[in-house]
């Protein structure tokens, strides 16, 4: 850590030796340790205190995300995305902008569509062999029961 050789060593503890006096040294030495101890224990509460600041955090982000895509998937109308991307693309196809397509009108206010009923089939002449096949067809009734 500090690069101290032995022979460094020896010379911080003879100058420790002669300021501090040999029957001092073990009190002095036993208070660093202690000092020591307290210093590490500090630094573990406070580097434990930072990583659970930064866990909860995380939490907190991650429950945001997920309050996000809770929220996204309550809005979610795959009719009313499908009705704007439709209106949109009729919008560019008549090559009118978005604002200057026409607004939707309610149901209420749209005229309702008149049912047209098919014309009658012509008359067909019993010449062809299909014609009198349609014929006899027609001429049976539906619920008549069929005989093996």
């Amino acid at each position: 850590m500090f690069d101290i050789g032995w022979t460094e060593l020896l010379v911080i503890a003879s100058v420790a030796i002669i300021v501090v006096g040999p029957k001092d040294l073990p009190r002095m030495l036993r208070t660093l340790g202690q000092t020591m101890g307290k210093m590490r224990r500090m630094s573990r509460e406070f580097q434990s205190t930072f990583n659970e600041a930064l866990r909860e955090a995380e939490q907190q982000a991650d429950i945001a995300d997920m309050k996000k895509q809770v929220e996204d998937a309550a809005n979610f109308n795959p009719l009313g995305d499908l009705k704007k991307s439709i209106e949109e693309d009729v919008a560019q196809a008549t090559g009118k902008s978005k604002a200057e397509a026409p607004a939707k009108k309610p149901e209420s206010e749209m005229p309702k569509a008149e049912v047209k009923t098919p014309a009658a089939p012509a008359e067909v002449t019993s010449d062809s062999p299909a014609a009198e096949a349609t014929a006899q067809s027609d001429s049976k009734p539906a619920t008549e029961d069929v005989k093996a």
